[in-house]
């Protein structure tokens, strides 16, 4: 993975996703109830905790990284940022594994479901890219913007390898945290070397985000 993390041609993915989703639909289904209202409390409340997360992260209103729902794709949520600045990535990181870890613990204290974290860097390099779609413009005229490549596409690997209440990130997030993680309290610990399909690398390492002790 390039670990280009805070270049200011990349962009950070930051993924929330529902854990052992086909258990509980089958689950729901074999007792005649609808699976829907977990994906609607997943796709209702999750954000609002992450913007109040951001509200506790940022002194001030204005110095908030701007950031977007990229993509949502069943029972996953994917925010993405263009942020250049560091700090400001890594506060808005620390924010969205806060939400993570707060969401997870309500809703199993609630008896419901857990969620998993996930984050990782993408360099638009050439290797990687963003397309426009003018089929998919907006009402105001706005092309759709997709970003594509073989980091994105990592991505999707890397959370799989998540886990309960955890928000795991790839080497280049790792790399800063490392440089800016303690104004956030942040640190990583090293966590799978998982395969890297679409790439040359065989393997790459994975981290998962942690409180500074």
């Amino acid at each position: 993975m390039n670990d280009r993390a805070a270049d200011p041609s990349s962009v950070m993915f930051m993924s929330v996703d529902m854990v052992r989703s086909k258990q509980l639909k089958t689950a729901y289904m074999r007792r005649h109830e609808s699976w829907l209202p977990l994906f609607r409390e997943l796709f209702e409340a999750f954000p609002l905790i992450f913007v109040g997360r951001i509200a506790l992260r940022f002194d001030d209103e204005a110095g908030v990284p701007v950031y977007r729902v990229w993509k949502t794709l069943g029972d996953e949520i994917v925010f993405s940022t263009p942020e250049p600045d560091g700090r400001a990535r890594t506060l808005l990181l620390a924010a969205f594994h806060d939400a993570i870890v707060q969401f997870d613990r309500r809703n199993k204290a609630q008896g419901g479901y857990g969620v998993k974290g996930c984050a990782w860097n993408v360099v638009l390099d050439g290797v990687n890219e963003t397309i426009e779609i003018p089929e998919m413009a907006s009402s105001g005229g706005d092309a759709y913007e997709d970003v594509i490549g073989p980091d994105v596409d990592f991505g999707f690997v890397l959370s799989k390898h998540g886990r309960d209440g955890q928000t795991v990130v790839d080497a280049g997030l790792a790399g800063m945290v490392g440089t800016f993680g303690a104004d956030a309290g942040l640190r990583t610990v090293e966590h799978d070397l998982v395969d890297t399909p679409f790439r040359l690398e065989s393997t790459a390492n994975t981290f998962l985000l942690a409180a500074l002790d």
